[in-house]
């Protein structure tokens, strides 16, 4: 397999477009045209992640974190980042980052470590609609104007595009009756009807949904299976969006327990010491919570109004302590801690898309770096 047939891949799930505003994501080392000989997945694609991709015989690393969010104007040894893109390059090592597209996944970053928890009833803390930073409409209608005999084949083209799915549901689509009418001019070939005169022709209306990132490859195949050569083609944006993309997961635990149980939860299965807690109420019981791996702090106001008694994340600030603290337990861990399963995810991802074609392998050297006083 090709880095390109990789990158694809991924992009099939971890859509490319659903990001962060000017975010670093895709192939941000290598060539798309280069041959996979083995790849690593990696939160933190560092130096000695780098060399134990070489060690293990990969060609390609499929990282979380991406290498660089700044331009990078030189690439002088010694400096940090310069030392692992010259590695990279000198070794025929290409890089793929998912970075935020796959932290607004619903089964991303922080989907998976709140099955790390133990949550039920996983969902997003917040919606994709409601993120500011976040330039995409999700969800688009698109309504087809078709002859009765072409409608099947439309459909079907639709569908093998991307488009007419809801959730786990294929083939959505709704269809009425009607009569469509034109007049072919000159300089045209009318599938139906003769030059200069007026047309009366049963037609069906084909309605339904497209996501916006497959939304042009889906108008292709409409173009390319409609037997008219102006097909009647209408796209309107929706403010509706559906589940599978937001911010944070929200999930309720199998048993309810106080803060002090929750933490040491937390510790056991994020394998860190390394926790700074803000209490709210030490005593009340912990049924529901609020997560958002990585650095979410920002985002505290919609865990409380997920209803959650706690909320676990990284990088909080001192006065944020303070003043969320009034209304949420708070549980910061690592920013690593939180963010270490989307290695798990992204090796699991390609091996159940990419079958036997290339060996894939989780990072054993991409660890924490930050260290409670016991861990030293």
């Amino acid at each position: 397999m090709k880095v390109g047939e990789i990158l694809n891949i991924l992009g099939k799930r971890i859509i490319p477009s659903v990001k962060w505003k000017n975010d670093p994501s895709g192939l941000l080392v290598g060539n798309s045209h280069d041959e996979v000989k083995g790849i690593l997945t990696a939160l933190n694609p560092t130096l000695e992640v780098a060399q134990e991709a070489k060690k293990l015989g990969c060609s390609l690393i499929v990282s979380h974190h991406p290498l660089f969010k700044k331009p990078v104007v030189d690439l002088v040894e010694g400096d940090y980042y310069s030392d692992i893109i010259r590695f990279l390059i000198k070794n025929d090592i290409s890089l793929i980052s998912c970075h935020t597209n796959y932290d607004l996944l619903s089964t991303g970053v922080s989907y998976l470590l709140a099955q790390e928890l133990g949550l039920k009833n996983i969902r997003p803390m917040l919606k994709i609609k409601e993120i500011k930073d976040v330039e995409v409409n999700e969800l688009y209608k698109i309504v087809i104007y078709s002859p009765v005999e072409a409608a099947e084949k439309i459909m079907k083209a639709v569908a093998e595009a991307g488009g007419a799915s809801i959730g786990n549901y294929d083939r959505c689509f709704f269809t009425s009756g009607g009569e469509g009418t034109f007049r072919p001019g000159e300089g045209t070939a009318p599938y139906i009807g003769k030059k200069g005169r007026i047309e009366r022709v049963p037609e069906i209306r084909i309605e339904t949904v497209v996501p916006a990132w497959k939304r042009d490859q889906v108008t292709a195949a409409v173009k390319k299976a409609h037997p008219y050569e102006e097909p009647v083609i209408d796209i309107y944006p929706l403010d509706n969006g559906s589940e599978n993309f937001g911010l944070g997961t929200v999930g309720e635990l199998g048993s309810k327990m106080v803060l002090k149980d929750f933490c040491g939860l937390v510790s056991e299965k994020l394998g860190t010491k390394t926790l700074r807690i803000a209490v709210r109420s030490s005593k009340e019981k912990i049924s529901t919570v609020a997560l958002c791996g990585g650095s979410g702090a920002a985002s505290w106001k919609s865990a409380i109004m997920s209803g959650a008694q706690v909320f676990l994340t990284s990088e909080f600030g001192h006065h944020l302590y303070q003043e969320a603290s009034k209304f949420i337990n708070i549980v910061d861990a690592t920013h690593h801690s939180t963010e270490q399963f989307a290695k798990k995810g992204l090796k699991e991802y390609i091996d159940r898309n990419c079958g036997k074609s290339v060996k894939v392998f989780e990072s054993k050297t991409d660890t924490d770096i930050v260290k409670s006083v016991e861990e030293i």
